[in-house]
């Protein structure tokens, strides 16, 4: 599916669709909880509807009434729970999140399961659990480092030390699963990015009655034998998405937008648009539950983006209208995402005159006046996303492969639309 996008005038409110990070690790706590978990305003996106498939092939009964979740929940099997796995098999579609998390859970059963993907998710590495799971006591096999992966348990706990340059998925699945295990645990972790994700996983893991402790997040301590409580909540608004309409509204709204459904009751990595706006001196006004924007001289700024690698899209297209050159650390943490992003930034944007330098672990972004252009997703959602942006301050761009956005916000292009954003089907 192809998108056009021409420049706009944005005005008016939206709420930020449910967190998708939030949302599925919502699931696994349901799933592992004996008895009924209430979950409310579950999001519709891929990555959401895979978690959910996930945990009814683990034995989940789920009712699912509009956005509101029951789930009879007790995984591994056991005599109380009643729960029974209904495959060997499960499939995590494209979602890196679902896939390393439901691993360790999986392996807590004493059969083997297969974990598949499909997409750009076969080519992303999952060989930290080569030597993780077994020396956690359940047997794990890998496609040469990638899926599909077996798994067979049960997960027992012990010791174990892991890379977390890559990504802290593995942890959150880790993190999640040994509380369960017979023995206790302690988990050494090596260079760990995006800390705020594994704060996400540990109060998550809180609400369900289940304690984790760390060192500085250098070492993490697990009892085993813990029991999940069920959980009622609602999923909060995903600051991920929300990130690109703060952007759009800095880029195209004169008169202000303001997205709502926003808090931060639960850690979210990638609040810290709110610091780039800041940086960047566009003018807007942060509430605990929404943040208003307009439409702003953008200054040349500088971020560190290594513990939130999500905001780097929507801050490379605020800073195409920068006065000057803005430089984003964290390039190496783009390189295994839906796309290489870092890459995929630099060529697509360059498309639309928007010159975009990568060197070791930085991004410079030199602003131009942005030319008409096609532009491919690369099959990711954020790349569609940002390239939207351009859309909107600049000149008509076309976006190729704009279904990408169903992964986490499917109503992307739907939401700059109701604010007066000019986006076309082609």
């Amino acid at each position: 599916m192809k998108k056009e996008v021409y420049p706009s005038l944005l005005k008016g409110s939206i709420a930020a669709p449910g967190s998708k990070s939030i949302a599925q690790r919502f699931i696994a706590a349901a799933l592992l909880a004996p008895g009924e978990s209430e979950i409310k305003n579950y999001p519709d996106s891929a990555d959401c509807i895979a978690a959910l498939n996930v945990a009814q092939t683990l034995g989940a009964v789920i009712v699912k009434s509009g956005s509101d979740l029951r789930i009879k929940g007790g995984f591994p099997n056991n005599d109380e729970s009643g729960i029974r796995i209904a495959k060997n098999q499960i499939l995590c579609g494209e979602s890196g999140l679902a896939s390393r998390m439901f691993t360790p859970i999986a392996a807590l059963a004493d059969e083997a399961i297969e974990v598949r993907g499909e997409g750009s998710l076969l080519t992303r590495p999952f060989t930290e659990f080569d030597h993780v799971i077994p020396a956690l006591g359940a047997q794990c096999k890998t496609s040469s480092g990638r899926l599909p992966v077996t798994v067979r348990g049960p997960l027992l706990g012990g010791k174990a030390t892991l890379d977390g340059s890559v990504s802290s998925q593995f942890l959150t699945g880790l993190l999640l699963a040994l509380p369960t295990a017979k023995h206790d645990s302690e988990l050494i972790v090596k260079s760990l990015t995006s800390i705020p994700y594994v704060q996400m996983t540990m109060e998550v893991a809180a609400m369900a009655g289940v304690e984790i402790l760390t060192n500085d997040y250098e070492r993490f301590f697990i009892k085993g034998n813990q029991v999940y409580k069920p959980i009622k909540t609602a999923v909060p608004g995903d600051w991920s998405g929300a990130a690109f309409l703060i952007a759009a509204a800095a880029i195209a709204a004169e008169e202000g937008v303001e997205i709502t459904n926003l808090s931060n009751i639960i850690t979210q990595a990638d609040s810290r648009i709110v610091e780039v706006l800041r940086l960047s001196g566009v003018e807007h006004v942060a509430y605990s539950d929404r943040v208003f924007v307009k439409q702003s001289e953008i200054n040349a700024f500088q971020f560190d983006a290594t513990n939130c690698p999500d905001l780097v899209p929507p801050i490379v297209a605020l800073a195409a209208y920068g006065n000057g050159v803005s430089t984003i650390k964290g390039a190496k943490r783009l390189l295994h995402k839906e796309s290489n992003r870092a890459k995929a930034l630099q060529d697509e944007f360059t498309k639309a005159n928007i010159r975009v330098v990568v060197r070791e672990d930085e991004l410079m972004v030199y602003p131009s006046y942005v030319r008409p252009a096609t532009l491919n997703s690369h099959n990711d959602h954020r790349i569609a996303m940002a390239a939207a942006l351009l859309g909107l301050g600049g000149d008509k761009i076309t976006i190729q492969g704009a279904e990408s956005v169903n992964k986490s916000f499917p109503s992307f292009f739907d939401a700059l639309a109701s604010l007066g954003g000019k986006v076309y089907s082609k």
